[in-house]
């Protein structure tokens, strides 16, 4: 088992659901103290968490976006029978009738459901009906589908919760690389929250300016895969969601860490993801250079063959993130990326241009 897949079994030892994040973030967090200490500065926020290497001193960071939540049910109005069920994110709506889930209060320390039942439709919603009822007085905020947290089959991670705690490991993972390496680069990790529902976490960071403008953004996702997009093939490097087209400067530093990762046997994708949209499009949206790389995922968002199922993308796949991830990162020091297109265009222009008249 990698790195990546070790930590991604620590994240998985606790659900998690949009807003009710908690239990990956404490343990994310004991992470970073064991693994890095006083060689990252870390922050918590309303939006997330931000983790910051700075090995280049003053000057723009690249930052590695991911999530810690996954589509859950919020619950309402528990009685010894059942409660009202809120669908947050994007679960197969088709495949839920039936389901099993289990039911926690927030900030849960374990994968031991104080509740379980089974999904039904109650109009355009849903409701849980219990077939084990919690103990009286018990508090329920959040369901999970009834999947298992973490299992490895072969060549295969399989885990109710892939997108995106397996995007956070990656991300985090990359960081005592770097440190060891002791990389003259700025590296910020953003393991943001509900981002299911909007992007809410990213977008609170960026409303309060917790990000620099200047920094450039990578989102770290698993993500559908399709066409391009092919599990056991590597990486991806996505040039663009469902929404956008991602920035071409920080696109060619990821191409330039991908031929570096082929010299040395490893494979990398390259493809437009359509898919869905990733947080890279919200940092898009205010300005922020960025692209992204995704990890591709099978059984998207838990929609199987005709039943919910665990999500699933190969175990090298997530290991060869890790190396994308550190290569770009390493690369990113001291490499002008703004504008950096623009500028070459500009200087062939000038050697040239006398051609015109």
């Amino acid at each position: 088992m990698n790195a990546a897949a070790r930590l991604f079994r620590r994240l998985t030892s606790v659900p998690t659901a949009p807003f009710y994040e908690e239990g990956p973030a404490a343990v994310a967090l004991a992470w970073i103290r064991r693994e890095l200490g006083s060689r990252v500065r870390v922050r918590r926020h309303k939006g997330g968490i931000l983790v910051r290497y700075l090995g280049a001193g003053k000057g723009p960071a690249l930052c590695f976006a991911a999530h810690l939540d996954h589509p859950a049910f919020h619950l309402k109005r528990a009685t010894p029978s059942g409660a009202e069920a809120e669908l947050k994110g994007g679960l197969p709506r088709d495949l839920l009738p039936g389901a099993e889930v289990e039911a926690f209060a927030r900030n849960p320390r374990s994968n031991s459901p104080s509740a379980r039942g089974v999904v039904e439709k109650d109009g355009e919603g849903f409701r849980i009906r219990w077939t084990q009822p919690p103990r009286r007085g018990a508090r329920l905020d959040f369901a999970t589908l009834a999947l298992t947290p973490f299992e490895i089959r072969g060549p295969r991670l399989r885990s109710r919760s892939i997108d995106d705690l397996a995007g956070s490991a990656a991300s985090l993972e990359a960081l005592p690389r770097l440190v060891r390496m002791r990389a003259k680069t700025n590296v910020t990790v953003l393991p943001h929250r509900a981002e299911e529902v909007g992007f809410v976490g990213a977008l609170e960071l960026i409303r309060a300016g917790a990000v620099d403008p200047g920094d450039s953004v990578l989102s770290v996702e698993a993500s559908r895969a399709l066409a391009g997009a092919r599990p056991g093939r590597g990486p991806v490097i996505r040039l663009g969601d469902k929404m956008t087209i991602f920035d071409p400067n920080l696109v060619a530093l990821l191409d330039d860490s991908a031929a570096a990762l082929r010299k040395r046997g490893l494979r990398v994708q390259r493809a437009r993801l359509t898919g869905g949209t990733c947080e890279a499009t919200a940092y898009l949206a205010f300005g922020y250079e960025t692209a992204a790389v995704a990890i591709p995922l099978v059984n998207y968002h838990n929609g199987g063959a005709g039943r919910v199922d665990a999500e699933e993308v190969r175990l090298a796949d997530l290991a060869g993130v890790v190396e994308l991830l550190v290569e770009a990162g390493r690369r990113f020091a001291g490499r002008t990326l703004r504008g950096a297109v623009r500028g070459r265009l500009t200087k062939l222009l000038a050697r040239e241009r006398r051609l015109l008249s």
